[in-house]
């Protein structure tokens, strides 16, 4: 069923170097202008915890990993037993001496790590080595690799890999890898989710960046922090979701584009900051990446059971935006537009995502040449200044504190109280309800503006059709490579785009996402009058298989 497809799994404990043994994998693939979907499976724990990543590898675009593999390494008893049952027929399962059960390829993994190591020992270059022999690497090669890919302890380490390699050798063993991919330019550089999220929204012009570290949305404060002075991106570590909330809120105030991040849990906590930012009408860009729940949950694993706590989220009424992009092309483009409507329409707005997009790796082109420059023309303000001046479209100018904007005798009044134009708080009955029908009309503005960007993905042509947004949508496109169906893919969820998807009101459909209950069905009910024929819902974690996507859709189409 699988097209020249070819996935490694390497297994072993948290501080063993899983992951990054995949990633060399992965770029070995690249280098050789394959395409490649790597995905992660760790506990929360740093040291001990089973691991897991999967490399898959194809001359075609791939858009998810596949579990059943032709390789396996395992690093440990636990990861043996484990993930022995996905190898497919003709695959070969390597192991240490001692952890080898029937079946596995038995190497002196340990035994030859003590002899070649000092110190800082690395069984993941077991992993590399075994892996370029197989893909037919010389030595010399793999030695290079080394030396690009792992910067201490060199000489140990190209030692120990070589040893391995000469194991493998000598037992004269043989998989079908071929590399090579005759007339095909694929891309050489794998991202994220969150390294294309972080991204966009510094090319359309983010300048700081508030966070308290929660899976999975950690990675795009280390991104930040990492590249800070090659992006300009200044990244700052809170204590606390409240605080990075609040902090990009004042940055806001003095001019900053700004955003936050963080998971389900910590978004919880923002939430009265999410509606002090609807209420003085601060363009808060938000980056939601969501795991299972509730409370802590499943912390270090996929799930869409944010969608109503991010379509919904704070308290009161006010305008905002909510998109999920539904690609890692989109996680890209999609950050940018988000950032540049949020100042258009002095609103919030909340990427929503997953742990599969966030944390998987994928390769593709860097363009980032068409993205929206957040850059609002600044309307005139009258005088004397009013923060809140009333406006046909909702948006009054705004002005920062400090030389080169504000001017002597502004007063520049931000107010969490409900107010009059001039930031002072209301409590007449009139002035109230003239405030929130200012903000009221922010919501047309907001709808007319998204309009310039792709509000809704479509593909394929089959008969059926299936409902799906986010990460889901990459898991689909997989499963299309082998079952007709068209799946519509909603991107912007608020506003909602009902124009675009008029011709599927109160059509029958399959709808797909990962959660206990049908949330987005019931959205889609809402919205659509969709007739859902079924709900397939996922809610242990993990992304759908290619194949086990295609055999619930195949029962339904037969049903």
């Amino acid at each position: 069923m699988h097209r020249g497809i070819f996935s490694v799994l390497i297994g072993g404990k948290a501080g063993e170097g899983v992951k990054k043994a995949a990633q060399v994998i992965a770029q070995i693939a690249m280098d050789r202008d394959n395409f490649i979907f790597q995905a992660d499976d760790y506990q929360s724990a740093i040291r001990g915890a089973h691991n897991f990543s999967i490399v898959s590898i194809c001359r075609e675009r791939l858009y998810s990993a596949y579990k059943s593999v032709q390789l396996i390494v395992s690093f440990d008893k636990k990861s043996v037993l484990k993930h022995n049952s996905s190898l497919k027929e003709g695959g070969i399962h390597f192991c240490d001496e001692q952890d080898a059960i029937e079946g596995c390829i038995a190497l002196p993994l340990n035994r030859l790590m003590k002899e070649h190591y000092t110190s800082g020992a690395n069984l993941s270059l077991s992993a590399v080595a075994i892996f370029a022999r197989l893909a037919g690497l010389d030595k010399d090669e793999l030695e290079e690799l080394i030396r690009a890919e792992f910067r201490r302890n060199q000489d140990e380490n190209i030692s120990f890999a070589k040893a391995i390699y000469d194991e493998l050798a000598a037992l004269d063993i043989s998989l079908s890898c071929d590399l090579k991919n005759p007339g095909v330019s694929a891309p050489r550089k794998g991202y994220t989710g969150n390294q294309l999220i972080s991204l966009g929204a510094w090319a359309a012009g983010l300048d700081s960046y508030y966070s308290y570290p929660m899976t999975p949305a950690s990675s795009i404060l280390h991104f930040y922090a990492r590249y800070r002075d090659e992006l300009g991106v200044v990244a700052i570590h809170t204590e606390s979701e409240l605080a990075a909330a609040n902090m990009a809120i004042g940055a806001i105030l003095a001019g900053s584009k700004a955003a936050v991040g963080s998971s389900g849990g910590g978004i919880a906590l923002m939430q009265e900051a999410f509606s002090l930012a609807g209420m003085v009408e601060a363009p808060l860009l938000m980056f939601l990446s969501s795991r299972p729940g509730p409370a802590t949950g499943a912390s270090t694993y996929s799930a869409q059971e944010d969608l109503n706590f991010a379509l919904y989220q704070g308290h009161g009424e006010f305008p905002r935006i909510v998109a999920s992009p539904d690609s890692y092309e989109r996680a890209l483009s999609l950050s940018a537009e988000l950032l540049d409507l949020a100042w258009e329409s002095q609103s919030p707005a909340i990427l929503l995502t997953e742990k599969h997009l966030s944390e998987s790796m994928y390769n593709m082109d860097l363009d980032a040449s068409s993205l929206p420059q957040s850059d609002p023309v600044m309307k005139e303000p009258a005088s004397p200044y009013n923060r809140y001046a009333f406006a046909d479209d909702g948006v009054s100018p705004i002005k920062y504190p400090g030389e080169g904007n504000a001017e002597a005798g502004d007063v520049i009044k931000w107010n969490s109280n409900e107010h009059t134009e001039d930031g002072v708080r209301a409590d007449d009955a009139d002035e109230i309800t003239a405030m929130k029908d200012k903000r009221k009309k922010k919501q047309e503005l907001i709808n007319k503006l998204s309009k310039s960007y792709q509000r809704v993905a479509e593909y394929g042509e089959g008969e059926m059709l299936v409902f799906a947004y986010g990460s889901t949508v990459l898991e689909l496109r997989e499963a299309q490579k082998y079952l007709d169906f068209k799946i519509v893919a909603p991107i912007y969820l608020d506003p909602f785009p009902d124009e675009e998807l008029e011709e599927y009101r109160g059509k029958k459909a399959v709808v797909v996402e990962h959660s206990a209950n049908p949330n987005f069905a019931g959205y889609l009910k809402a919205k659509l009058g969709l007739e859902v024929i079924k709900d397939v819902l996922r809610y242990d974690g993990r992304p759908y298989d290619a194949d086990e996507l295609v055999n619930i859709l195949k029962e339904v189409k037969d049903a």
